[in-house]
């Protein structure tokens, strides 16, 4: 079969991705599938590898990517630490499902020990990439977080993860090269690592996000978060937040605070919002299909993120996207996505002062249009899959020589 070529003088390439558990579709899923198109729209062939591939990803499927899933076991236990490390454990096995013909390895995440073992293919080998989205947290700065949530298996896993920490220094060495989302995680992974590692540009459906978008909001307002229920993600404090809403000022109008999204954290984040007195004011959306989800961009007056260190966040690019103001902390790679006081606010994270962003977007509606207006354009700009496959590409080319899919 003949294929037209990518860009260039590139030859189209046989281009695995691999990552172990593509769970409810969210940040990493989709921006895995959205490269994923993109390359197969340079016209190379692109396989995704994984073992578990959750029903939530089927549509977003870019059509010619196929999925070769090994449908492997990886919930050993009731504890999602635990489980998580499966994904790593498991990832060797995933060598058998791999193309022997790629041009190239792409691994993401808990995929990284297969560097080791296809680093020793010999001198002809494809060269391996391996996607960094952080250096995982539960080795470096979530650790005491980690282990604090284990109970009496902390006295097994403690001596795991310090092991594993060494382990995983030496297994980001086996790669050709190193990539991820911003310039945030860049530099968080070259202070880990000690190498330096590639930005590659994400995207965003614009087709899916056009369809959505108006300039008309609901009464009453809606402040919106987009997150897996997860300790890092924070919300807890968008709960907080929407409790201090309106404090020691003449009486607001109360928004709805709209949460999407499902994880482990929901029943402690319900418990929260009852405890708080905001319960009627909190709605828990949970899990959103992912043609419905612009819809809820488009009816928020305000998105709202509160994510620790987040080192990019899509859906804070989706909802600026669709025109909403963004509210965010003061931390991580959102500080590189939103311009403060041109496309939102960015602001130390307290529930005051969070709280406080959120009411100054929504008393001055004219600024908040004005800053969706803004976020859009900035976001249009600056963030294209094509672009994305187009890093990788060029990642490749400097890492190794690249050889052709007929080759």
């Amino acid at each position: 079969m003949t294929t037209a070529p990518s860009s260039g003088s590139v030859t189209a390439l046989r281009i695995d991705l691999v990552f172990p558990r593509f769970k409810l579709l969210s940040g990493a899923e989709r921006a895995i599938l959205g490269l994923a198109g993109a390359l197969v729209e340079a016209g190379h062939a692109v396989r995704i590898v994984c073992h578990q591939f959750d029903e939530s990803c089927r549509p977003r499927v870019p059509s010619g990517v196929d999925v070769a899933c090994t449908d492997a076991r990886l919930d050993w236990t009731n504890n999602r630490y635990l489980n998580a490390g499966a994904d790593y454990a498991r990832t060797l096995s995933l060598r058998h499902a791999l193309d022997p013909r790629a041009s190239l390895y792409l691994l993401f995440g808990p995929s990284l020990p297969l560097a080791w073992q296809l680093s020793r293919r010999g001198p002809d080998r494809a060269p391996v990439l391996y996607y960094c989205w952080e250096p995982p947290r539960a080795l470096y700065q979530d650790r005491e977080l980690v282990l604090e949530c284990l109970g009496w298996q902390r006295v097994l896993l403690a001596p795991m993860l310090s092991a594993y920490a060494g382990l995983d220094r030496a297994l980001v060495r086996q790669a050709d090269g190193v990539c991820t989302s911003s310039p945030f995680a860049a530099s968080r992974i070259e202070a880990t690592y000690e190498r330096p590692a590639a930005v590659i540009t994400l995207g965003i459906d614009r087709d899916r996000l056009d369809r959505a978008r108006t300039e008309t909001r609901p009464t009453p307002p809606r402040v919106l978060t987009v997150n897996y229920l997860h300790p890092r993600k924070r919300v807890d404090l968008f709960i907080a937040a929407a409790a201090a809403f309106g404090a020691g000022e003449a009486p607001l109008e109360q928004p709805r605070w709209i949460i999407v999204g499902d994880g482990p954290e929901r029943a402690r984040l319900e418990a929260l919002s009852r405890e708080l007195g905001v319960a009627d004011q909190v709605e828990f959306a949970g899990f959103v299909p992912d043609g419905d989800l612009p819809k809820y961009y488009a009816a928020a007056s305000c998105y709202l993120h509160t994510g620790l260190e987040e080192s990019f966040g899509l859906s804070v690019v989706e909802a600026a996207y669709c025109g909403c103001p963004v509210v965010a902390v003061d931390e991580g790679g959102v500080q590189e996505t939103i311009e403060d006081g041109v496309t939102g606010q960015l602001v130390p994270p307290t529930a005051r002062d969070l709280a406080q962003a959120v009411q100054s977007v929504l008393t001055k509606p004219d600024m908040g249009r004005a800053m969706g207006a803004a976020g859009h354009d900035r976001i249009s700009r600056a963030y294209r899959w094509q672009q994305g496959a187009a890093d990788i590409i060029d990642l490749a080319q400097t890492v190794k020589p690249l050889k052709t899919r007929n080759g």
